[in-house]
């Protein structure tokens, strides 16, 4: 049914093209990319970048199912699969285990459940439209539930005003499809190369002044104001030490590993952290 379902909405181009996750041949280097040509484009051209990486609370367990059958039926799902997917998601009891004792049964009213092959399709779906209430001009990236907004502007206060507009829209939308953004997570980020000092800039979520920040982490590559990538390499460095650390303890040389387990757990460990993201932390100094 999974693979029945995506490959309608695959073949058909029913899913945005900002969303990347639980996609064949997408992956977050796409986003990573995008994000990071979008901002060395605004450099080049001397503009202020704002962005705002969201929050989402609780994503899976606050999908609204109504609006999954509502979405299905917007998309022109009719017949068995919209009826069995009701089916799916009506009627779910759980209950909460704390050592040998079980509570009540309560049935899940909201949410899709955890750890099923069709809640991420599910999710998707729902949280799909969300790019439609992004204003033209901005940029828009979807992993899954992390949404992040970037606009530029030559100058810092249209930059502000037109994210404010952008951030009031995507608000609306969140507010009428039953999420919601955590206004302490969401971060606020201005990416400038020029040397003036430049006044924070104060953008709103739900009357709350989002946090202003001189570095973020998205998709899990840590970007700073002017994109030296230093603040990632120094993340990186730390973890691979960790790492690295483990190695020592199985390599002693009188009875630890071979150095075909060593290179195993090497790759595993230490290598596929460096590598990830390397497409884009790439492009940092010599010295850094």
């Amino acid at each position: 049914m999974n693979n029945r379902l995506m490959w309608v909405l695959e073949s058909k181009g029913l899913l945005a093209s900002e969303q990347c996750g639980f996609r064949k041949n997408r992956s977050t280097a796409d986003h990573l990319v995008r994000f990071d040509s979008y901002i060395r484009n605004a450099f080049a051209k001397k503009e202020h970048v704002l962005a705002i990486f969201f929050d989402l609370e609780k994503a899976y367990d606050t999908t609204w199912k109504h609006g999954i059958l509502s979405d299905l039926y917007d998309l022109d799902f009719r017949g068995h699969l919209p009826t069995f997917i009701d089916g799916f998601l009506s009627h779910r009891l759980f209950q909460v285990r704390a050592g040998s004792t079980l509570s009540d049964t309560y049935e899940q009213e909201m949410g899709v459940p955890q750890g099923s092959i069709l809640s991420p399709v599910l999710f998707s779906l729902k949280i799909n439209n969300i790019v439609k209430s992004v204003l033209k001009g901005s940029e828009a990236s979807l992993f899954v539930d992390d949404f992040a907004l970037c606009i530029r502007a030559k100058f810092l206060p249209h930059a502000q005003r037109l994210m404010q507009l952008c951030v009031n829209s995507v608000q609306d939308w969140i507010s009428n499809n039953g999420f919601k953004f955590s206004t302490s997570k969401t971060v606020c980020m201005h990416f400038c190369n020029q040397r003036n000092h430049f006044a924070e800039p104060s953008i709103l979520l739900d009357k709350t002044p989002i946090k202003v920040v001189s570095e973020a982490k998205f998709l899990g590559v840590v970007f700073d104001r002017t994109l030296s990538y230093s603040s990632h390499v120094n993340y990186l460095k730390t973890n691979c030490l960790k790492a690295l650390d483990i190695l020592k303890v199985v390599g002693h040389t009188d009875w630890g590993a071979d150095q075909k387990t060593l290179l195993c757990l090497y790759r595993a460990l230490v290598r596929s952290k460096l590598d990830y993201g390397c497409i884009v932390y790439g492009a940092a100094s010599n010295n850094i």
